[in-house]
């Protein structure tokens, strides 16, 4: 093999103290359920939201979006849908699983001083995208990459992050286009050709 075609591995590894760093933010993320309410600064958020957006994605699809909800009210109603599916989720359980379940801090939605709603848009792309001919899910498999970009930026920005996982995924679209206070952040990724 022409050895000026492989690219040399120590070319790319970052120094030491990097390294430690990264692996502590790797290490050290937690899902939050109990939160500062601190607004946190928009350059903050941006550098959060500029790393969820570096994500590799099949095929460069970069099917995700961030809905950054900051409005309290836009956040009352979240939580409201929120505590509806709690309670239908509840009645999968006896008692005293029931309780147990009902007890537990599952969300921080309006502790949080922002909430970012992730979604995954398949069609993005286009119908053909390359790689995804033979695992359709790809697309959400690339949207969980950006979550875990987002979470760790956050980490190394000493914010926390919780996912809520039981909105039922009909409501937010109707949800979003009632409701002023969403801001969409979308954003491309830089293809910087390194591994």
């Amino acid at each position: 093999m022409d050895p000026t075609l492989t690219p040399d591995p120590e070319r790319f590894r970052l120094p030491e103290a990097e390294r430690r760093g990264v692996y502590h933010a790797i290490y050290g993320r937690r899902d939050v359920r109990r939160f500062r309410p601190d607004p946190v600064p928009p350059e903050t958020l941006a550098r959060v939201l500029h790393a969820a957006h570096h994500a590799p994605s099949v095929g460069f699809m970069q099917p995700w979006n961030f809905i950054v909800i900051a409005d309290r009210t836009t956040r009352e109603r979240v939580k409201a849908l929120y505590e509806r599916e709690r309670q239908a989720a509840a009645q999968f359980f006896d008692e005293p699983r029931r309780s147990q379940y009902l007890s537990f801090k599952l969300e921080g939605i309006l502790e949080a001083p922002v909430n970012i709603c992730v979604t995954c848009d398949p069609t993005r792309a286009g119908p053909e995208v390359l790689g995804r001919n033979a695992v359709p899910e790809t697309d959400v498999y690339s949207t969980c990459l950006a979550v875990q970009n987002l979470w760790l930026a956050a980490r190394a920005e000493g914010l926390g992050v919780g996912w809520v996982s039981i909105l039922k995924l009909p409501q937010l679209p109707r949800f979003r286009a009632k409701t002023p206070g969403f801001h969409l952040g979308r954003g491309r990724g830089v293809d910087h050709g390194r591994p």
